[in-house]
């Protein structure tokens, strides 16, 4: 299969189409181009911007160029296997003793890139949109940042006990471009799960793509384990209509597995666990050498500024650092100080680009 043989699918058709997919959350600050270049190296077939001010997007320059960049490298490709779908009904009744899937087919695809937005206000949140289309392949609307500044501003979480204001943002924005250009939503189950399945409905209404559902109240601490069987309820509430994404406690293969098996979501999606391991979808337990060489490649190619160069190392070096390496490692003070360290402290190698 040459390189030309890459299909551009929307996310919520690759989600809806194939078996296993994985997905970056938003993280503010962190997930910024050299991160989401890297764990697409990894099996991470969709990746997710920072969380973004729509107000502040669309009508400041200097926001836009600070909040997003992107490169045509960043979302690397895939060999996707297609969900295993039931043979026709005819046969159920023929012969359902011998009822079997039909063969699953591969395919070649290339990863999407999700713009999330944090609004309150369905003109900024439609705005942002329709300045950042051209540059990803959807956009997604914060509906479970749980911070009280945020809840003050009425953003992120404060919209959840609000579904006609969620209705009201998606809408417009979907009026204002081509309406086939997906627009998702990131919510919190409610501790009432008849407002998460009111809040699903509604959404679907409007014309959401898919849903991705964290599996803890806007009032838990991450400290607190996710509810799969409240992301379950949610994939349950939608009914297909659109995909749903799990998102909560992927911290390795053998957890996100368990989280397909109980949600029966369409994907999953891990934040801090990428954090510690950018290879955790590729199944590696912690992170290997070559992560760090590359990430170290792909920041400096970039650009990333070196207080969050350094506290992505830190994280993904964490559980294999003693204490006295990490108080090391965070007194470094630039690119140089810490390429030496790594070099001399893990026997890495960072003459030759490796991505």
């Amino acid at each position: 299969m040459s390189k030309e043989d890459v299909s551009i699918i929307p996310p919520h058709e690759m989600l809806e189409r194939f078996d296993g997919i994985n997905v970056a959350a938003p993280m503010v600050r962190y997930s910024k181009l050299p991160f989401r270049h890297l764990v697409s190296l990894y099996d991470c077939h969709i990746t997710h911007t920072p969380m973004i001010l729509a107000a502040e997007f669309s009508r400041s320059a200097h926001a836009r160029l600070a909040d997003f960049s992107t490169s045509s490298l960043e979302r690397g490709s895939f060999i996707l296997e297609e969900r295993r779908r039931p043979s026709n009904l005819a046969q159920l009744d023929e012969a359902p003793s011998e009822l079997s899937a039909q063969k699953a087919g591969q395919e070649r695809v290339r990863g999407a890139l999700i713009a999330q937005f944090a609004a309150s206000e369905a003109r900024h949140f439609a705005d942002a949109v329709e300045l950042i289309r051209p540059y990803v392949d959807g956009v997604d609307l914060n509906c479970g940042c749980p911070q009280g500044w945020a809840y003050k501003e009425q953003i992120g979480c404060w919209l959840l006990r609000h579904p006609d204001v969620i209705s009201d943002i998606v809408r417009m924005a979907k009026n204002r471009v081509d309406s086939s250009f997906p627009i998702s939503i990131k919510i919190r189950v409610d501790e009432d799960l008849k407002m998460t399945d009111q809040l699903i409905q509604t959404a679907i209404h409007a014309g959401v793509s898919h849903i991705t559902v964290h599996g803890r109240t806007r009032r838990q601490a991450s400290t607190q384990p996710v509810s799969l069987s409240s992301i379950a309820f949610a994939v349950s509430a939608a009914k297909g209509a659109v995909p749903v994404v799990a998102n909560g406690d992927a911290w390795s293969m053998a957890e996100v597995k368990t989280i397909r098996k109980e949600t029966r979501a369409n994907g999953v999606m891990s934040a801090r666990g990428l954090l510690a391991n950018p290879a955790l979808f590729s199944g590696y337990e912690v992170t290997p050498p070559e992560a760090v060489e590359k990430f170290v490649h792909i920041s400096t190619d970039y650009g990333l500024i070196f207080p969050l160069f350094q506290r992505h190392l830190a994280y993904m070096l964490e559980s294999q650092l003693s204490r006295n390496d990490r108080v090391n490692l965070n007194t470094l003070n630039s690119y140089a100080g810490v390429i030496d360290y790594l070099e001399e402290s893990r026997s890495l190698d960072f003459t030759c680009p490796t991505y």
